[in-house]
């Protein structure tokens, strides 16, 4: 961590973003360590915390936009296929992210930098559901600021301590991902909450009206009244019929 931190010391922002863009590629470089050593720096006033923040969101989102218009593309399919190349069965893989991503939708996109594996999937996915490049932007941002505020603060709090601060880094991913899907999860059930209430109460309204209205069907007339009714007045018309003839 010592030699992380001297390194960043000596070569500042470019290796910042350098080291951050190049572990969204899935390179082995430590990105999270790197932005670690820059919280730490920003707290000994050797480095611009806000600068710091910018560049490793830039970095975070400059490597998703590419996938995401190759999703866009209709080059989803190539790009999740080298992807998983090397896995068991690429094809299964492939059919297992496509759900997972249909199952959550963007905003799986806000926890997927904490998730190994998941930050390479998500962008094109996202470019393969069609969502507008907005949209995508947003959400991809909100998880690269995240995500990049995680390891920096870190750093930043534990600036006297690096490596008890690299220890908890490593532990870092697992821990804030768990918090953000269970804050994704008590926003989704609040959503179907909300939802369940208003169908409620929409339903419930609409049989008190029923109620007020006091509407009753009709009582069906029995058939055989029907035929009982035109055998009895059916003579009586042709009768008349023939008597107004004769007249004339």
């Amino acid at each position: 961590m010592h030699c992380v931190f001297y390194f960043v010391t000596k070569h500042c922002y470019s290796v910042l973003f350098g080291a951050t863009f190049a572990h969204q590629l899935e390179l082995p470089v430590p990105g999270p360590l790197f932005l670690v050593a820059a919280g730490a720096l920003a707290a000994a006033g050797k480095m611009g915390l806000v600068v710091a923040l910018v560049l490793a969101v830039t970095a975070c989102v400059l490597n998703d936009w590419p996938w995401y218009e190759a999703g866009r593309r209709r080059q989803g399919d190539r790009v999740l296929h080298f992807i998983h190349r090397l896995t068991r069965d690429p094809d299964a893989q492939d059919e297992k992210a496509k759900a997972t991503f249909a199952r959550h939708g963007p905003p799986l996109l806000v926890i997927a930098d904490f998730v190994p594996a998941l930050d390479a999937v998500t962008p094109p996915l996202a470019g393969m559901s069609r969502i507008t490049r907005l949209r995508f932007l947003v959400f991809d941002g909100l998880g690269a600021g995240l995500y990049s505020c995680a390891y920096i603060v870190l750093g930043y709090v534990f600036s006297n301590d690096l490596d008890r601060a690299a220890a908890y880094a490593g532990r870092a991913g697992t821990v804030f991902a768990g918090l953000l899907v269970v804050a994704l999860l008590i926003l989704g059930g609040r959503h179907l909450l909300r939802r369940y209430r208003l169908t409620y109460e929409f339903g419930s309204r609409c049989r008190h009206d029923l109620i007020g209205l006091n509407l009753e069907p009709p009582s069906p007339l029995h058939p055989g009244s029907l035929k009982a009714s035109n055998m009895s007045t059916g003579p009586v018309a042709q009768g008349d019929t023939v008597r107004h003839a004769a007249t004339h």
